[in-house]
């Protein structure tokens, strides 16, 4: 895998823990690569706040990147991404709190679809949080460029009805070839995560656990030890990170083959 973007069509059904989760265990499931989890929600970031707090410092991350006269190459990314663990292969590159710096971001972006194959060929898998689609700043450019879109629901009828328009449209917009798909968060009623994917006419998924004190963990740096390595967060997103990166890696077939 190259490069998996993960975005909503309405409401917060948890975009962002589901891209820091599979950051997360990404290096888990596939030892013999990194991952680079890129916070690129339009609205304004849902982790920076807890980071800060954590006493990472203000001013890094995508904005750093935006500031440079020239543009960002592959190592430019790495450099400024936020390591997780020692051996650096989980890193976050942190992106902005106010609506307003989004309009400055877009080269931003469009450097790293550029960089996304360099990236790959050295180890490197990107992971993107673009938030809710349809906002005047989203980040086109990448869910344009990416090998595999998740729109990420939760289970209820309207989060089906709007996400199932939103796949359509990006189906059209997304070159030929790519893959577009949906996971669940919460298996709760009156839908399951398979017959949700049955309606939405994708390959079922494994569904996102709610855990809300394994989100609050990732969201705000906090502990790690044994009980978030045992969260039911991690343990449902360890079995989504196999399932994408294949949907990401499949050609999807011809229509009539």
């Amino acid at each position: 895998m190259t490069l998996l973007v993960l975005c909503s069509a309405s409401g917060a059904p948890g975009v962002t823990t589901t891209a820091l989760a599979l950051g997360w265990v990404w290096p888990l499931v596939h030892p013999e690569r990194r991952a680079l989890v890129v916070d690129a929600d339009p609205t304004g970031s849902g982790v920076l706040p807890g980071y800060l707090r954590a006493g990472v410092v203000a001013g890094g991350g995508v904005l750093a990147l935006a500031a440079e006269r020239s543009r960002p190459g592959p190592g430019a990314f790495l450099d400024e991404a936020l390591g997780l663990d020692p051996a650096g292969t989980r890193m976050v590159l942190l992106g902005f709190t106010a609506t307003a710096q989004a309009r400055t971001v877009a080269p931003v972006w469009e450097a790293l679809a550029d960089a996304a194959r360099a990236l790959n060929a050295a180890g490197v898998d990107v992971v993107v949080d673009a938030g809710r689609l349809g906002h005047r700043y989203e980040p086109t450019v990448l869910l344009q460029a990416a090998d595999a879109v998740a729109v990420v629901l939760a289970s209820s009828l309207r989060a089906v009805t709007t996400t199932a328009a939103a796949l359509r449209d990006l189906g059209a917009s997304r070159r030929p070839g790519s893959r577009t798909t949906a996971a669940v968060v919460g298996e709760r009623r009156p839908y399951s995560a398979r017959e949700i994917s049955a309606e939405l006419e994708v390959e079922p998924l494994p569904a996102v656990a709610v855990d809300p004190w394994a989100a609050g963990a990732l969201a705000e740096a906090g502990s790690t030890g044994w009980r978030f390595e045992r969260s039911v967060l991690l343990r449902s997103v360890r079995d989504l990170a196999q399932h994408l990166r294949i949907e990401a890696t499949t050609v999807p077939a011809a229509v009539g083959s």
